[in-house]
C-alpha cells in the first residue's frame, strides 16, 4: 500500500458540526451537529454546544490570539480535542488589501495533532478599533466571511474572502 492511501491513526470529523453563533453581541459559538470524529485513528464523540464561551488562547500557540488591525485578516480554525472540547486556532495575519489584489492568502493555522478540526471562517477586521477573538462581541469590529464545516481542512490556503 503507498504512503497516499495508508490513512490509518488519522484524524477527521465525521459529521456536520454545523458552526454558528458567530454574530450580535456575543462572544460565543454554537453548533447543533454531536460532535463524531477520530483522533489517531479512534472513533470519538462530544456534546453539541450553545452559546459556548470563547477560550483566549490559541491551541496552537498556547498564547493570546493576536488582534486584528484596520485592514487585516486572518483564518480561524476550530476544532474538537480527545474529550470532545472545542479549541480554536488563529491563522497567520494578511493585509486584506493583498489578499483582495491576489499578493497573499488566508494560511490555515498548523494544528496540532491532538486536535481534529470540524469548521474555520475567515475574519477581517473594517473598523478603527482592534478586533481581538473572544474579547471583542462579534458585532463590534470584524466581517465574518462564510463558515466552512469541514472533515478535513483543505491543503491550499484559501485565495479570496467570502
Amino acid at each position: 500500500m503507498s504512503d497516499l492511501q495508508d490513512v490509518r491513526g488519522g484524524n477527521i470529523t465525521l459529521a456536520n458540526a454545523a458552526l454558528t453563533g458567530l454574530s450580535g453581541a456575543a462572544k460565543t459559538i454554537s453548533y447543533t451537529g454531536n460532535p463524531a470524529f477520530a483522533l489517531g485513528g479512534k472513533l470519538l464523540t462530544g456534546d453539541t454546544c450553545s452559546g459556548g464561551s470563547l477560550a483566549t488562547t490559541d491551541i496552537a500557540t498556547s498564547e493570546a490570539f493576536l488582534p486584528l488591525a484596520n485592514g487585516e485578516a486572518c483564518l480561524f480554525v476550530f476544532g474538537w480535542n480527545a474529550a470532545g472540547e472545542w479549541k480554536v486556532a488563529q491563522g497567520p495575519i494578511v493585509d486584506y488589501a493583498d489578499l483582495v489584489n491576489g499578493a497573499a492568502a488566508l494560511d490555515f493555522p498548523v494544528i496540532p495533532d491532538t486536535i481534529v478540526p470540524f469548521a474555520y471562517v475567515p475574519i477581517r477586521n473594517a473598523d478603527a478599533t482592534d478586533f481581538l477573538f473572544a474579547t471583542s462581541n462579534w458585532d463590534t469590529t470584524p466581517t465574518i466571511g462564510t463558515v466552512v464545516n469541514v472533515a478535513l481542512l483543505p491543503t491550499q490556503p484559501i485565495t479570496s474572502f467570502a
